[in-house]
């Protein structure tokens, strides 16, 4: 039995989707689906009381962390704000995955980046909301 190619594809761009929204949403967010420049300070979701670094982001995609010479480029890969890290400090490496999701904070509007560590034993995510 051959599957009808519209079926096949169908079928393949949903497994995609799936595969490319590593960063599951809690119901205080929201997708965004354009990135917004400014000064982002990022929290640990393991305890929220410690920062854990900050970086600047241009419309464009590239970012800059503050503190050190890293500097890199991300884009938007998908309808769901999923983002994609192409260069710099938050590009994975062969100890760590790092996966990133845009979105909107329904509290108060802010835009938060969702960072994503996937080390293979644990995960913990980073949100960074804009600051200024």
């Amino acid at each position: 039995m051959r599957l009808p190619g519209a079926i096949i594809k169908l079928m393949l761009a949903s497994t995609v989707a799936l595969a490319s929204s590593p960063v599951d949403l809690s119901n205080s967010y929201a997708p965004l689906m354009t990135l917004t420049s400014g000064y982002y300070a990022c929290r640990s979701g393991l305890d929220f009381d410690n920062f854990t670094h900050s970086f600047d982001l241009a419309a464009d995609g590239r970012y800059s962390l503050r503190g050190t010479e890293g500097q890199g480029k991300m884009i938007l890969s998908n309808i769901d704000g999923v983002i994609e890290f192409q260069s710099g400090p938050f590009l994975s490496d062969g100890t760590v995955k790092i996966y990133g999701r845009n979105t909107t904070r329904i509290s108060d509007g802010k835009p938060v980046i969702v960072i994503r560590y996937d080390f293979g034993t644990q995960v913990t995510d980073d949100y960074c909301a804009i600051v200024e």
